[in-house]
């Protein structure tokens, strides 16, 4: 094969397409080969992500889109920019429109400090223990600057773990990937991790689980290594902010908040 051929198969955004043309030009399967053409051609990006509800955040009652997101995404991202303002995060940007994550690497410290007064505003200090819970969201997948892979109903920025155990489990075997509900399961195999469509399907009854997409365990690796770093700095500044708002036991409560308790 041409490397301008393959360069047609990479092109497309998902790598399930990806894996039946190259196989069908070839005429094999040919894992380890399709995961050095997924390494060199792909640009894979992972996001760590906070959800910021438009209705955690707002003020007013404002009269939503009258449709879905899928159907009218700037209507509802306009919705959230309108919601969010009134507690002065108006500037922050959602990953995509129509959706309430944000990457945390765009959020500075003002902004962080109206998110965790929202987070906190609940939370009776002197059990903060048992009330502080984990900020919603967690990581994303951006492919050729397409999001394939997002955190789901439920989710939260914890779920770093989840990422992280896929390099400890056991390879040639199907695993679960808590991402919400609906979640994802993964499997490795010969250099690669490949993820099923989403479901809510419990293992046992998900028959015939398909790759849905396949990326290189090597730049996976590297991707999640960034992640949990900017995690860790993350869980600084929430300590940092908490601190300056007068709060006893930032450190612990830092820790709760991005799961890394």
């Amino acid at each position: 094969m041409k490397v301008a051929s393959v360069n047609l198969i990479i092109e497309g955004d998902k790598a399930f397409w990806i894996r039946k043309n190259f196989e069908k030009a070839q005429g094999i399967a040919c894992n380890c080969m399709l995961c050095d053409i997924i390494k060199n051609y792909r640009k894979l990006k992972l996001i760590n992500t906070i959800e910021l509800s438009p209705y955690n955040y707002s003020e007013k009652e404002y009269e939503f889109p009258n449709g879905s997101s899928s159907e009218l995404p700037d209507e509802w991202n306009e919705f959230w920019l309108r919601c969010i303002l009134d507690k002065n995060i108006e500037n922050l940007k959602a990953i995509k429109k129509s959706s309430y994550l944000v990457d945390i690497e765009t959020i500075n410290d003002r902004e962080l400090e109206e998110i965790i007064k929202n987070e906190l505003k609940e939370v009776e200090l002197d059990d903060f223990e048992e009330q502080v819970s984990r900020i919603k969201g967690g990581i994303s997948i951006i492919e050729n600057e397409i999001l394939i892979i997002e955190p789901t109903c439920c989710g939260d920025i914890g779920n770093l773990n989840e990422w992280e155990n896929i390099f400890e489990n056991k390879s040639n075997t199907w695993h679960q990937l808590w991402v919400g509900h609906p979640w994802l399961f993964y499997k490795k195999e010969k250099g690669c991790v490949g993820f099923s469509d989403y479901t809510e399907l419990n293992f046992e009854d998900f028959k015939d689980i398909k790759i849905k997409l396949q990326f290189s365990e090597e730049e996976l690796k590297k991707e999640i290594l960034k992640i949990r770093t900017g995690q860790n700095n993350f869980e600084n500044r929430i300590r940092n902010i908490l601190n300056k708002m007068g709060i006893n036991n930032c450190e612990r409560i830092a820790k709760l908040m991005t799961g890394n308790a």
